[in-house]
C-alpha cells in the first residue's frame, strides 16, 4: 500500500436490528436477533417500480413483496458495531437472522468472523443468486466463511439459481412450484437427527390477496409429495415482527 493511503474499513447498510422470535421453517419459535439488510438484486422497495422491476428481473417477488428494506431510516455499521449491536439488543440470544433483501449482497467473511467471534450462529434467508464464494471468501484463509444455516427462498428459475447450498427451500406458492425446482433442490445439505433426515422443504403460501387460494395450494401439494411440509408463518400467529 502507497505512503499515506488508508484503506477504508468496509460498512454495512442496516435497515433495522431486532429482537424477536423466528417464525419460520425448522427454527420456529426460536429466539432470535434479526437483521435486516438494506437492499436487494431483484426489486427496488419501491411501489412505483414493482410492474418494471418485474419485467426487468423476469421475478414475480415485486409485484407481491411487502418487507421494507430501502435505505430510508437505515444505518450504517462496521462489522465490530454491528456485531456489538446486535450483542447489545440480543443480550443472552446468540441465534441470528441475517435478511433483506437480499442479504448476500452485504453480507461478507469479515461480517462472519465479527459474528462468530460474538459467539452468534448465524443464520440467512437468501434468494439464491449470489454465490458464497463471492460474497464469503476470505483471502487470508483462502477459504469461505459461510453462514451457519441458509435458508434459500428463489425467486428466479433454478437455472439461474448460483448459492453452492443450501439447508431449507422455501417455496412461495402459487408463483414458485417444486416441479420447477427438482433439480436444484439436490444442492440442500443433509441434515440429521437421530440418524434421520430432515425434511426441510417447504411450501409457503403466499400472505396477501391469494392467500386462500395458495393455502389449498400447499396443502394439496404437500399431500401429493410428502418430501414437503407446509410452512406456517408463526410469527404472523403470535404477532410479532
Amino acid at each position: 500500500m502507497a505512503e499515506g493511503i488508508e484503506l477504508k474499513e468496509t460498512t454495512y447498510r442496516v435497515k433495522s436490528v431486532w429482537k424477536t422470535l423466528q417464525g419460520e421453517g425448522v427454527f420456529a419459535g426460536r429466539p432470535a436477533v434479526f437483521v435486516r439488510m438494506v437492499g436487494c438484486n431483484l426489486w427496488s422497495g419501491y411501489d412505483e417500480t414493482r410492474e418494471r422491476d418485474a419485467a426487468r428481473t423476469g421475478a414475480s417477488c415485486p409485484r407481491w413483496c411487502d418487507t421494507d428494506f430501502t435505505k430510508e431510516g437505515s444505518a450504517v455499521y462496521t462489522a465490530a458495531s454491528l456485531a456489538e449491536e446486535m450483542s447489545l439488543i440480543g443480550g443472552d440470544i446468540k441465534f441470528c437472522v441475517v435478511t433483506g433483501g437480499e442479504p448476500l449482497l452485504q453480507l461478507d467473511a469479515k461480517l462472519m468472523q465479527a459474528l462468530h467471534q460474538k459467539g452468534f450462529f448465524v443464520a440467512i434467508e437468501t434468494n439464491g443468486t449470489v454465490q458464497l464464494q463471492d460474497a464469503c471468501w476470505d483471502e487470508e484463509a483462502g477459504s469461505i466463511i459461510a453462514p451457519d444455516w441458509i435458508v434459500c427462498s428463489p425467486k428466479l428459475p433454478e437455472e439461474q439459481l448460483t448459492i453452492e447450498y443450501f439447508d431449507e427451500l422455501k417455496l412461495v406458492l402459487p408463483s414458485y412450484t417444486p416441479m420447477e425446482y427438482a433439480t436444484f433442490a439436490q444442492r440442500q445439505r443433509q441434515n440429521y437427527v437421530q440418524n434421520s433426515q430432515l425434511p426441510l422443504l417447504w411450501l409457503q403460501p403466499e400472505d396477501g390477496t391469494r392467500l386462500q387460494e395458495a393455502t389449498k395450494m400447499a396443502i394439496d401439494l404437500a399431500l401429493d409429495n410428502p418430501a414437503w411440509r407446509v410452512s406456517v408463518q408463526t410469527h404472523k400467529i403470535l404477532n410479532v415482527e
